[in-house]
């Protein structure tokens, strides 16, 4: 019996310890598999809802499309004039469902433009999934932006100047050529227009107009940070001095130069931090060895030798035109510290160095079509 009772506790004595062992372990298996059970179970709702967010993302981002062309197409039936307020279904009043070819909705959105100018707009655009009832089962995405259109200042003349401006002999001024801004002068400035009596100029030159006018055309300052940030997108945002020409060639469509520390121009503003853009021989990349678009300085801007320009020269301070450079469109500049006169000595080898051309002007060549976009930095999306 002593031996009996040694044996049965003697601590390595492991007769007996397997089927609790078993036990244990099945246990923890179980309580493992009941929980991947569940996970399992949970995946199909988990990937269905990341599918519905997804839809309704892109519902929205239809949306957002919807709004552009909308405003870019003010003439169409289904398009929003402008300046007016957004009609139905664009001012959020009704679900505008997506659907594919045989007729299956797949989702929608509600569009609501708010505003009534022509330049710039705010769009909201609610992309639901799969549609627009019940609470429940439903995905939503919520985009909103800012709207924008880039507006040419249609001036009155092919070259305006808010300041002095001095032409050079043998320079020739065509403002009447097809595509022509109608009324518009040859040449304009606020100032003294010094011409050569060997200027040949078809549609004439005023001088002392009413600052006014330049002012109410040129760009605002909420235009302009448009514009750069336009421009920063595409990378054609410079700042200071910067020089185009045959081995740094000018990139068709908008390039913006800012000044120095990339501020507004002020009355504070010196001179030594306003822009200074030079165009010569070669700058021009297009076809033809031709520049299309606009070229907008917080500064001056210096065209001079062999080079064509196809648009729009906006100068916040001085423009000077030299050498054999020729432009078809429109110029503009504002003196907005510059006390010299501007420069008009140009004599291209064909045609005139003025053409005046509104088309041409407002849409920079063909590079600039007149369609609202999506304001850089604007851009925000919000999960509903």
């Amino acid at each position: 019996m002593t031996d009996t009772l040694r044996q049965l506790f003697d601590p390595k004595n492991q007769r007996g310890i397997i089927l609790p062992l078993a036990m244990i372990i099945l246990l923890i298996l179980s309580v493992v598999l009941t929980g991947l059970s569940l996970l399992s179970g949970q995946e199909p709702l988990v990937a269905g809802n990341h599918l519905m967010i997804a839809q309704a993302q892109a519902m929205a981002e239809a949306g957002i499309e919807r709004a552009l062309w909308a405003l870019s197409n003010p003439d169409s039936p289904n398009g929003v004039q402008w300046p007016a307020p957004a009609p139905e279904p664009y001012d959020g009043s009704r679900f505008i469902p997506v659907t594919t070819e045989d007729g299956t909705v797949l989702g929608g959105f509600r569009l609501t433009i708010t505003g009534e100018g022509d330049r710039q707009r705010q769009v909201l655009a609610l992309g639901l999934v799969p549609g627009d009832q019940g609470p429940l089962g439903r995905a939503r995405q919520e985009i909103s932006a800012t709207a924008i259109r880039l507006r040419f200042p249609s001036p009155p003349a092919t070259l305006t100047v808010r300041g002095d401006l001095v032409v050079g002999p043998g320079t020739s001024v065509d403002a009447s050529a097809p595509g022509s801004c109608g009324s518009a002068a040859g040449t304009w400035s606020s100032g003294t227009t010094t011409v050569d009596a060997d200027m040949a100029t078809q549609g004439g030159f005023l001088e002392h107009q009413s600052m006014g006018v330049f002012d109410e055309r040129a760009f605002t300052p909420m235009e302009l940070n448009a514009l750069k940030a336009v421009a920063r997108v595409r990378g054609t945002y410079f700042q200071g001095s910067a020089v185009f020409d045959a081995t740094r060639p000018l990139p068709d469509g908008l390039v913006f130069v800012d000044t120095v520390d990339g501020r507004p121009i002020n009355t504070a503003t010196a001179i030594t931090d306003l822009a200074t853009v030079s165009v010569g021989n070669g700058a021009g990349a297009g076809p033809g060895g031709v520049f299309r678009g606009w070229i907008i300085a917080n500064g001056s801007v210096a065209i001079s030798g062999s080079v064509a320009i196809e648009g729009l020269v906006y100068a916040a301070d001085r423009f000077s035109q030299t050498g054999a450079a020729r432009l078809i469109g429109a110029a503009m500049a504002g003196h907005a510290r510059s006390t010299d006169p501007s420069l008009l000595d140009a004599r291209p080898a064909n045609g005139a160095a003025l053409v005046g051309s509104c088309e041409a002007g407002r849409t920079g060549g063909g590079k600039l079509p007149q369609r609202w976009l999506v304001k850089p930095g604007s851009y925000r999306e919000a999960a509903g």
